[in-house]
């Protein structure tokens, strides 16, 4: 296959690559010998064009560091961000969900039920950390 992208749409491709191999590999210790190669044989037919951020080391093939810290900047790093606060406020609102209702009665409510009042607790939560971050959470010991 032959892909004829402009220059435009080589970015997009690199960007998603390196969110790719990020999301692939940053939660394992090891990484994934096939998303490597599968990065390593579109790096390679990407790296021809002349004002390409793809650096060649020893026959391998990487985003330059700049490159790769604009896409964290710009996508990596606000996904994580969300992703933390909305887990957050969910773990928290489920956790108190679960302390002021009997567990037969959780027992008793359908997936949507439970998701709505789980939403429910969670919004007291987010408005919370908007207002405030962390500020005013404290771990009772």
């Amino acid at each position: 296959m032959n892909l004829d992208l402009n220059p435009q749409e080589t970015k997009h491709l690199l960007n998603a690559l390196a969110v790719f191999e990020w999301v692939s590999n940053s939660p394992h210790e090891e990484t994934d010998p096939s998303v490597d190669e599968f990065i390593q044989s579109i790096l390679k037919k990407l790296s021809s064009s002349p004002e390409s951020p793809i650096v060649s080391e020893n026959g391998l093939y990487t985003i330059s560091e700049e490159y790769f810290q604009e896409v964290f900047e710009s996508y990596i790093e606000p996904y994580n961000d969300d992703i933390f606060w909305t887990d957050l406020s969910t773990e928290l609102a489920q956790r108190d969900l679960e302390q002021k209702v009997s567990v037969k009665e959780l027992e008793a409510l359908s997936p949507e039920d439970y998701e709505n009042k789980v939403g429910k607790e969670a919004e007291k939560y987010d408005a919370e950390f908007e207002k405030n971050g962390v500020d005013n959470l404290y771990l009772k010991k």
